[in-house]
């Protein structure tokens, strides 16, 4: 209609009514498309929201595993401590966790949905490197684990004292087995460390200029950190 209008006006050379019809003409599609672009932009933010919550709901899990693992760990190695400086011989501390030796592999999901395009890069970097950090030390504790299974659980099962040499002391290999779970945990403390600062900056919405990682407390990489009575 606008079109006819236009081409009318241009037969009777009346240019006042062709550049108001040329006006209407640029406007109406200029309209279309930042109506377009509004839609796009929301689209875009409520699958960045989707996608925040999942990775949140992901390492707050994480977290929480993480926390009562090492705190196990840590009561356990305490203990076997205190009995061997006492004299005894107790067996080596074992921690196995149930199912699965590694954390799911969430981050394979997460890569899919395009994230270069929701998240600034320090943001994507500190994800990519924090998971696959945590698949590699999953990749220890395995190497751990396998030990355990393969060396200490038939000795619990063996009449005479394998783990210990005649003179009191534990074996070389069963000590050095026992330093990979204190290396675990430190390192998985430190993980859940740098998943909480994760969590905070994911919900912050704003960017950050220093990655994680690089912040040796991770308070300290924060522009704005929380106040005492705020969640982190």
């Amino acid at each position: 209609m606008r079109l006819r209008s236009l081409t009318k006006h241009i037969r009777e050379q009346n240019w006042f009514a062709v550049a108001l019809d040329f006006f209407i003409v640029v406007i109406g599609i200029l309209i279309a498309f930042q109506i377009t672009n509004w839609s796009e932009a929301r689209q875009t933010d409520q699958n960045r929201d989707l996608i925040i919550d999942a990775l949140v709901t992901s390492l707050t899990d994480s977290i929480g595993v993480q926390k009562q693992f090492t705190l196990e760990i840590s009561e356990g190695l305490s203990n076997w401590e205190v009995a061997y400086a006492k004299g005894e011989q107790p067996a080596p501390y074992t921690f196995l966790i149930s199912g699965s030796d590694t954390a799911p592999d969430t981050w394979s999901v997460f890569e899919q949905m395009s994230l270069t395009e929701l998240f600034d890069p320090v943001t994507l970097f500190d994800l990519t490197f924090f998971y696959s950090e945590r698949e590699g030390i999953g990749q220890k504790y395995k190497r751990y684990a396998t030990f355990v299974e393969s060396q200490v659980l038939p000795g619990l099962m063996d009449d005479e004292d394998v783990f210990y040499n005649t003179d009191g002391r534990i074996k070389p290999e069963f000590a050095a087995n026992m330093d990979r779970l204190r290396i675990f945990q430190q390192e998985t403390d430190h993980l859940t460390d740098w998943g909480e600062c994760l969590v905070f900056r994911l919900k912050a919405e704003r960017i950050f200029e220093q990655s994680c990682r690089r912040a040796d407390n991770f308070l300290e990489g924060m522009a704005n950190p929380p106040q005492p009575d705020e969640a982190p």
